[in-house]
């Protein structure tokens, strides 16, 4: 049958001149609806020598001299999906990407369309067109390509339709023969059917979903929904208690409380106004909106029934809590004096925390064997009917505790008000031993509590270390320093809130929910210098 199909359709070919189109369609046997559909574009197998992906039916090997290495990136903002990343070391920095775009009908940018956007961008800020716009056959399938330079950087970009999608692949060294190898490499790629996956790929290759969040995450995450089995906590006058994550937070008397802080959807408001482009692609936000809450929002002044607050007269503080388990792309720092690792968890908290990105300045500090990071700047917005931007001082105290993260955001329309509010005293359950330490730490300025640190009072024996990100950006100066001689141990609610997928454990052995009590002194209540 399938040979009686072909000699029909080169027939055909002959009589209408389109050849080409038509052989384009059969050279690749194209996979059953069902096969494909019980996978997710993601799917694949990596080794350190091919990529093979078992949705697309698509392999292609990588050259050993780029010395590749998959690397973990954010979700797109746009609406590609995330196939492949990786990079190569110094000095040639070879990296491989590979991006699937859903192609549904015309209204769907299509291959060529999507290179052409591409590369009138580069020409727009200035690069060297070495080869404009053209057609190229990969396994018998139609892709376009160019290849450009800036600098020392040397780029091909190539795009193609596959299965309803459109395979977008950019290859990029700085090095002119490591770039032509790894596009040779592409060029040369295999389609077959998807069940022929794991045999193509061979002994050595691993499962692999991609740089970012895959499909199958997202379903996991979304189906747990950590955000809903989070405990809310308890509040006893001006403090804030949580027996489940084992802390507390003494909070300014007097103020408010709300559901929700008012500072980040604003300024994530007037952003994405500005920009015409969200500040988080849409799956990086469907695993915020399932693991992060707002356990506290404590606002200065309680809005008019218009909703106004005056401005000088505003101030918030804002108590988020996320498993770390959720993002694979940030790790809290162990050391305080790591200001690498420091940079790398304040780069990958901006992908989830857009706030981050605004801040101008990292610290770290270490106060009763736990180790914080402080991150401050200042932000302007609009407000609808606003005439004038409004600029706020922004901090944002981070720390983890029993596998999640804590982030308290601090907002106030001068920096004295702020410094006010990060003389902040908390209390943690010790770990993992079965008793509280009622050690109070102040997140910044002066007037820390016995066994607490302040910022201020660490500053004087502070390494500085100014970052940057990969991509050539200036990430905010990280500054770290420590207090105590030895870092915390690890606990085993942190360890299994490690794992992939997994929520962090929350109850200490023999403990359950209902006997789960957070015994102890109450916070010492020292007033500031």
């Amino acid at each position: 049958m399938m040979v009686r199909r072909v000699l029909l359709t080169a027939f055909l070919c002959l009589l209408t001149r389109t050849c080409v189109s038509a052989q384009a369609q059969e050279a690749v046997p194209t996979p059953a609806p069902d096969a494909v559909a019980e996978r997710d574009p993601e799917d694949a197998l990596l080794s350190p020598s091919s990529y093979t992906n078992a949705f697309f039916g698509l392999q292609f090997d990588l050259p050993p001299e780029a010395k590749l290495k998959p690397i973990a990136m954010p979700a797109s903002a746009d609406r590609r999906i995330q196939l492949l990343e990786l990079l190569g070391s110094a000095p040639a920095y070879a990296s491989v990407s590979l991006n699937a775009y859903e192609y549904k009908n015309k209204n769907y940018t299509d291959a060529k369309g999507i290179l052409r956007h591409q590369l009138d961008q580069e020409l727009f800020v200035g690069v060297e067109e070495l080869h404009g716009l053209s057609k190229i056959s990969i396994g018998g399938i139609p892709f376009y390509y160019f290849e450009t330079r800036r600098g020392v950087e040397q780029h091909v970009e190539v795009a193609g339709q596959v299965n309803g999608y459109v395979l977008y692949a950019a290859f990029r060294a700085n090095d002119a023969k490591m770039v032509k190898d790894l596009a040779a490499a592409f060029y040369r790629a295999q389609f077959f059917p998807p069940k022929e996956a794991s045999q193509r790929a061979g002994a050595g290759a691993v499962a692999y979903q991609g740089p970012a969040i895959s499909s199958q995450r997202l379903r996991e995450v979304k189906a747990a929904a950590p955000a809903e089995r989070m405990d809310p906590g308890q509040i006893e006058g001006n403090v804030y208690r949580n027996a489940q994550i084992g802390m507390r937070y003494e909070f300014p008397k007097g103020w408010s409380l709300h559901l929700e802080g008012a500072i980040e959807p604003a300024v994530v408001r007037y952003h994405e106004k500005v920009t015409g482009e969200p500040v988080m692609g849409p799956r990086e936000r469907a695993v915020v909106k399932a693991c992060r809450r707002t356990l506290l929002s404590v606002w200065r002044t309680t809005p008019d029934a218009d909703g106004q607050v005056p401005y000088d007269e505003f101030g918030e503080v804002t108590l988020y809590a996320m498993p770390l388990s959720c993002f694979p792309n940030i790790h809290f720092p162990d050391d305080p004096k790591d200001a690498p690792a420091i940079r790398r968890f304040i780069v990958g908290l901006s992908l989830t925390e857009p706030l981050q990105r605004d801040m101008s300045d990292a610290r770290s500090y270490e106060a009763g064997g736990r180790s914080f990071v402080l991150t401050r700047g200042t932000i302007a917005y609009k407000e609808a009917g606003d005439e004038l931007s409004r600029r706020v001082s922004v901090a944002t105290a981070l720390t983890q505790q029993r596998g999640y993260l804590l982030i308290w955001l601090f907002a106030a329309p001068h920096d004295t008000e702020l410094r006010e509010l990060l003389n902040a005293k908390m209390g943690f359950d010790a770990e993992p031993a079965n008793r509280e330490s009622s050690v109070s730490r102040s997140a910044g300025g002066s007037g820390a509590s016995d066994g607490g640190q302040s910022v201020a009072d660490t500053s004087a024996r502070t390494n500085a270390a100014t970052v940057k990100t990969e991509q050539g950006t200036a990430a905010p100066s990280v500054t770290t320093s420590s207090t105590t001689a030895n870092p915390p141990a690890p606990s085993t609610a942190q360890a299994a809130g490690a794992q992939a997928y997994a929520p962090p454990s929350l109850l200490r052995e023999g403990e359950d929910m209902q006997g789960q009590q957070m015994q102890g002194k109450p916070i010492p209540g020292k007033k500031p210098n």
